[in-house]
């Protein structure tokens, strides 16, 4: 159930849930991207109403954001991020 939470979370932290890679690293924006996922993480958890444990949303986040920074889709951007924060914290 856990890992179901966390992947319904980061679901909706894909701007529009597609696996195109972004535009080249100079167009892309952190802050927006971070904005963004930071709202959909704090969404997606009221929506559970669960309580994130300190620091799992910019940690989400940020995973999220650099992943997409190094190219990789928002797929597997929210694969690998869901996997990481799954392993680093407890949500109760």
């Amino acid at each position: 159930m856990h890992r179901r939470f966390l992947q319904n979370t980061l679901l909706g932290l894909a701007l529009a849930g597609s696996s195109s890679t972004l535009p080249p690293a100079q167009a892309f924006d952190a802050t927006r991207v971070n904005s963004f996922c930071l709202a959909g993480f704090n969404t997606a958890m009221t929506a559970a109403g669960k309580t994130a444990p300190a620091g799992m949303a910019e940690y989400t986040c940020n995973c999220f954001s650099t992943r997409l920074q190094q190219g990789q889709s928002i797929d597997q951007a929210r694969t690998a991020c869901r996997e990481a924060a799954a392993q680093r914290f407890t949500v109760k």
